[in-house]
């Protein structure tokens, strides 16, 4: 017999164990597929799962979520926690050389301004201001270009969301 969110929420803030028994039989499995795909080490993903669980439980997050949204709340949470774990270890523990010169190539195509202001923004962390600086540009321009940058690699490396996920987050690693 299947229950909801809605019923595994009751069940979670009445203090009842089939609460958590009930949302372990729904979303493990599914948080550690997610998760796996991730980090890439499915000892790990269980692990941070588990983890998640027990935070929900002995923090009492479950008081905070609407019906609807324990879903999304949970694979935000698993996500969030693999994505600290990533931060920790450094980017370049999960990639290799291709998926990075992926990123570079495509960086590579746009035009020569755009690529300049995408690599100094967003892989030497420069703000707006000093981009305009060393391009000798507007920060409107360089806001442009960025935008117009971004939105190609977007449509570029559509096929690599996760990728182009983790160039957003860690630029710095795909230099």
């Amino acid at each position: 017999m299947s229950v909801s969110d809605a019923q595994i929420i009751a069940l979670l803030q009445a203090g009842k164990r089939q609460g958590m028994n009930a949302l372990f039989d729904r979303y493990y499995k599914p948080l550690v597929v997610f998760a796996d795909d991730l980090l890439h080490d499915l000892p790990e993903a269980e692990d941070t799962v588990l983890e998640q669980f027990v935070k929900l439980w002995e923090k009492e997050l479950y008081e905070h979520i609407h019906p609807n949204a324990l879903s999304t709340f949970l694979f935000t949470i698993v996500k969030n926690a693999c994505m600290n774990q990533i931060t920790k270890k450094g980017l370049p523990y999960l990639l290799d050389e291709t998926v990075i010169e992926t990123v570079l190539a495509a960086v590579r195509k746009l035009p020569e301004k755009t690529q300049q202001v995408v690599q100094s923004v967003m892989c030497q962390g420069h703000s707006y201001q000093e981009t305009a600086d060393e391009l000798e540009v507007s920060i409107n321009t360089v806001k442009t270009l960025l935008k117009a940058g971004m939105r190609e690699l977007r449509s570029e490396l559509e096929e690599y969301k996760k990728m182009f996920l983790l160039f957003m987050l860690y630029p710095q690693d795909f230099q």
